[in-house]
């Protein structure tokens, strides 16, 4: 509560940008509800006699139709559900994958480490992008398989920073303790060490969540998505967007706003987020901020004044 607090009144950015996922948030979860024309059998209604038609020409379809006739409006709230469902699975998913790496490595150590540690420079050393299509392209689309293509190797890469942080608590007097008094390594994990990088896991979360949309839009732009006939904000751009572009610009500059949007939104939120809870950009130790500096400056000056005095 104190965090939510905080995050208003300190970064009122961040506060306005949680807003707006929360209601592409509700707009995912109630958009049977929300939507002017429901989805029969899994696809919006095809309507040919109201092909291509501008936004705010009817209220029945506020925001025009695409080439099928469909209601563009009702297509961008269903194809919100599609990205928030994978841009929260992903984020999930590739956060688990990143913890249970990075804290297994850290503790166990040895042999275990360094061959966990090869395996993620491996990774690491492969373009995202072609991993991806490599990935999409023998899974086939769908959401389950882009969730996982998203989220696997973006939980490998992140597990080296988890690594990082999990070592730090390693060396602590109170796992040094632990070990002395026979703790296990799952009881070490789950005791000491997740709990304390818990705050790290939580600013590394938030501040995918803007990247995660992003890779999303652009694969099913590549036409390596969802299955055809899902909404999607990435689909809508690939099909009908891309080929009517100067015709039909709607088709392109809606879903694209949608996305630039969330993207900004997610990303700010992570920012303010990791603005909150990084002590470094709280005043704490290793802080540069304003005051701390005025402080630093004039203790400078004052120094520099008597070392000419004498």
């Amino acid at each position: 509560m104190q965090l939510l607090k905080d995050l208003f009144r300190k970064k009122t950015v961040g506060g306005i940008c949680l807003v707006i996922l929360i209601l592409f948030l509700f707009l995912a979860i109630f958009a049977d509800v929300i939507a002017p024309t429901p989805m029969v059998n899994g696809t919006l209604p095809i309507d040919l006699t109201a092909a291509r038609m501008p936004p705010f020409q009817s209220w029945e379809h506020p925001l025009g139709t695409d080439t099928m006739g469909q209601d563009l409006l009702s297509y961008m709230i269903y194809g919100a559900r599609t990205s928030v469902i994978l841009c929260v699975s992903c984020t999930v998913l590739s956060t688990l994958i990143s913890v249970v790496i990075g804290v297994l490595s850290a503790v166990i150590g040895g042999w275990f480490d360094l061959v966990v540690q090869r395996i993620v420079d491996a990774f690491g050393c492969i373009p995202q992008m072609l991993l991806l299509l490599l990935l999409m392209a023998m899974l086939g689309n769908g959401i389950p398989q882009m969730i996982f293509a998203l989220a696997v190797p973006s939980g490998i890469g992140g597990s080296r920073m988890v690594r990082s942080s999990a070592m730090a608590v390693k060396d602590s007097v109170y796992c040094q303790t632990s070990d002395l008094l026979g703790g296990s390594v799952l009881w070490k994990c789950i005791k000491h060490v997740v709990p304390n990088i818990m705050p790290l896991v939580i600013i590394s979360a938030a501040g995918s969540l803007g990247g995660v949309v992003m890779m999303e839009a652009s694969m099913n732009f590549l036409g390596y998505g969802v299955d055809p006939g899902t909404p999607s904000w990435g689909a809508l751009i690939t099909g009908s967007g891309k080929e009517l572009m100067f015709t039909c610009p709607w088709l392109c500059i809606v879903p694209g706003i949608a996305i630039s949007v969330l993207t900004f939104a997610a990303s700010m939120f992570g920012d303010a987020i990791r603005d909150l809870l990084d002590p470094r950009l709280k005043g704490g130790v290793g802080s540069y901020s304003s005051k701390r500096l005025k402080r630093l400056a004039a203790k400078l000056a004052k120094d520099g004044a008597h070392t000419k005095a004498a």
